[in-house]
């Protein structure tokens, strides 16, 4: 964004979301003196001041509180300036407000400007056409070295020159947290090297919690830890060479995104965790549940900010995990949400077909009835997955992965046996059944057998008994739709007793694979 050329295009009144006031201040500095104007900045707690450039420091000029004082200032006593209001939202529902304001976009004044300085989108209906509003991005590795360079001389530290990775560590904050995050560094450390980025990390973890919206995973799954899933495994692994720059070079799109979708407990998520290992990119995990806020826009501004975060420290993984949760409402929206869900979902998929950074989003789902269209249409995603329940082969590589986390020797087991015996089950089944076994056994104070798994494995019914219509109806949906994870051919579940469970009213409406809808 160039602020000068903003103004000089005849932009009398600009609207900036941001948090980072500090950093306004400095764009604002910039301008005026391109422009060769003073500039003002306004609080209700501070009132006016005046930035005198040399001293480098503001010179109070009035306690104007009122919102309605600073704006007869501005139309009857300012020259030559650039004003900032901070935090001046708050007053877009006085309606003579709303008007002054109107009458300054509309003016034809060229020697004065003023900039909206605020943290929300906000804006009233009688201004959208007049007032040109900008989010300012979060800062970018220049930006960083700035900050870098300004810590390392607080403290009195030598600058690195290999420092990067350490920049590259902090992508993602704004720049006070960025500032705080270096400066306990090198309070911690006493340096500002390559070797403190854990300390960048670890900070920039909390802030991004903070948030609410996502949380940066630190995955220790490997693509060794998933049994089956071939397909999905080796489309993963030629992806994830897509985002080199040899494959820029040869003409290959940056890759976008995938979508997994099927049974449970089928390893899904466990997918998703071990691409971001695979590929050492950061991992996000976006929770689509926490976005929607009750504030009208609110939720808007969440999914908005989420993916600015995300683009900020790309390279990087955004995870979604259950995405259909978060899209639950969308059937009514309109009537019961007033649209909010038709709009974060109108946000995330136009950002999906626009961005621009290369930001790999990997959304799972296990109800397909609830998710929209528009997500499983082609060119959204790369490609779209059903994950099945694991076969027989699956099935002995999941239960010698386990075995082996536990400690134990496979060659111990009948792996065999236990792989027919738990035809059916899913991966997090099986994983549940070998720790039932090892709690009755530790219980009885001997060590764990075949026999104690199989038998736990027989007291368990798995989602194939209880939903076996279901599945087959999901099997049948994505024949045509998807492309199967498991090189393995589905098993049939026929010769499986089905235990008829009752239903709830709204399972049988809300998932038309019950009732083949």
């Amino acid at each position: 964004m160039e602020l000068a050329t903003l103004i000089k295009a005849g932009a009398n009144v600009i609207q900036l979301i941001t948090y980072e006031n500090k950093r306004v201040h400095g764009l604002v500095n910039i301008a005026s003196q391109e422009l060769g104007r003073v500039w003002y900045l306004w609080n209700r707690i501070e009132g006016l001041k005046k930035w005198d450039n040399e001293e480098k420091t503001f010179e109070k000029i009035d306690n104007f509180d009122l919102s309605s004082d600073i704006l007869d200032w501005f139309n009857d006593e300012a020259m030559n300036c650039i004003l900032i209001l901070e935090d001046f939202h708050p007053d877009f529902d006085d309606p003579r407000i709303i008007q002054r304001l109107k009458i300054i976009c509309q003016s034809d004044v060229e020697d004065k400007s003023l900039i909206l300085l605020q943290p929300i989108s906000k804006l009233p209906c009688e201004l959208e056409k007049d007032v040109h509003v900008e989010t300012l991005d979060l800062p970018d590795i220049k930006d960083m070295r700035v900050i870098y360079e300004s810590v390392c001389k607080k403290y009195g530290i030598t600058p690195d020159e290999n420092n990067t990775e350490l920049l590259e560590a902090a992508l993602g904050l704004t720049i006070m947290e960025a500032e705080r995050a270096f400066s306990l560094a090198a309070v911690v450390a006493g340096k500002l090297t390559s070797e403190e980025v854990r300390i960048i990390i670890s900070e920039k973890e909390n802030i991004i919690k903070k948030s609410g919206h996502l949380e940066y995973y630190h995955p220790d799954e490997t693509m060794d830890d998933i049994g089956g899933l071939e397909n999905l495994k080796d489309w993963l692994t030629k992806r994830g060479r897509g985002f080199s720059k040899y494959a820029k070079e040869y003409g290959l799109d940056t890759p976008k995104g995938v979508l997994m979708l099927g049974i449970p407990g089928t390893g899904k998520s466990l997918a998703a965790k071990a691409v971001g290992n695979a590929w050492n990119f950061p991992l996000l995990k976006l929770d689509m549940g926490k976005v929607f806020g009750g504030i009208v826009g609110e939720s808007e501004r969440n999914i908005r900010d989420a993916l600015k975060i995300a683009e900020a420290i790309s390279p990087s993984i955004l995870w979604v995990d259950e995405i259909e949760k978060g899209m639950s409402g969308l059937s009514s929206s309109g009537s019961t949400d007033g649209g909010t869900t038709s709009r974060v979902l109108g946000t995330f998929l136009t950002w999906m077909q626009e961005k621009k950074k290369p930001v790999f989003v990997v959304a799972t789902a296990n109800n397909i009835s609830q998710l929209p269209p528009e997500l499983l249409r082609k060119g959204r995603m790369d490609e779209i997955f059903f994950v099945d329940l694991p076969g027989l082969k699956a099935r002995k590589e999941i239960f010698s992965i386990h075995l082996s986390k536990k400690k134990r020797n496979t060659r111990n087991f009948d792996i065999d046996l236990l792989s027919k015996a738990s035809k059916g089950f899913s991966g997090a089944e099986i994983e549940e059944a070998l720790k039932e076994a090892m709690f009755q056994a530790y219980d009885r104070g001997k060590e764990v057998t075949t026999a104690d798994i199989k038998d736990a494995l027989e007291k368990t019914y798995p989602l194939s008994k209880t939903m076996s219509e279901v599945i087959k109806k999901m099997r049948e949906w994505a024949k045509s739709r998807a492309v199967f994870a498991s090189s393995e051919p589905a098993e049939n579940l026929n010769d499986s007793e089905t235990i008829k469970v009752p239903k709830l009213k709204q399972e049988a409406y809300n998932n038309p694979f019950i009732e083949g809808v």
